[in-house]
């Protein structure tokens, strides 16, 4: 382009799952292993807490979200800082992003919190009840809100940024990401 001059750098990846046409066609296309391994954490948290459901919520969630956030160990705990949860407010009041929860009898279990499009979803953070720990509650919910996203016609589930292992293990595929930088001549 002319007075703009820019360079482009690979930077890491994000791992993005094209979605099938149903929930059990999504079963299939992740292996044997990992279906038998849904399908059972799912027996497991159910049996333990009762039937689930995703129940979509907006900025009223955001202090549910914030304080399971905080219960987790380690730095995953402490990350969620009251300039955190304002930056979180932001982005549901301001950026488009939802939360959604996994809850038992009415009983939330489980957030994601993350932007949803016409056609996709972007899978930003989330939390647990640590009284739940013991029953896959994360794997269970990523679980669910594929299903709710396909059910409602998405076409495409992105982890965004990162590589980590449970991504790939639920179908998704890397797409490499790049840092854009520019300046004018």
């Amino acid at each position: 382009m002319a007075g703009y001059r820019f360079s482009t750098t690979e930077d890491e990846v994000s791992a993005v799952l094209d979605l099938p046409h149903s929930y059990d066609a999504w079963l299939a296309s992740i292996g044997k292993k990992e279906r038998h391994e849904v399908r059972r954490k799912r027996r497991r948290f159910e049996a333990e807490f009762g039937e689930i459901a995703i129940v979509q919520h907006g900025a009223e969630a955001i202090n549910m979200f914030c304080a399971m956030h905080r219960t987790a160990q380690g730095d995953k705990g402490m990350f969620m800082t009251g300039d955190m949860q304002r930056y979180f407010e932001d982005l549901l009041e301001h950026g488009g992003a939802t939360i959604h929860t996994l809850e038992c009898d009415g009983i939330p279990r489980a957030n994601a919190f993350g932007f949803e499009t016409d056609d996709g979803y972007f899978y930003y953070n989330s939390a647990y009840d640590p009284d739940a720990a013991m029953a896959s509650p994360g794997i269970v919910l990523l679980a669910a809100l594929i299903e709710a996203q396909i059910a409602r016609g998405a076409t495409v589930f992105d982890f965004l940024k990162g590589d980590e292992r449970y991504k790939f293990k639920h179908g998704a595929q890397p797409r490499q990401l790049f840092v854009v930088e520019g300046s004018l001549r």
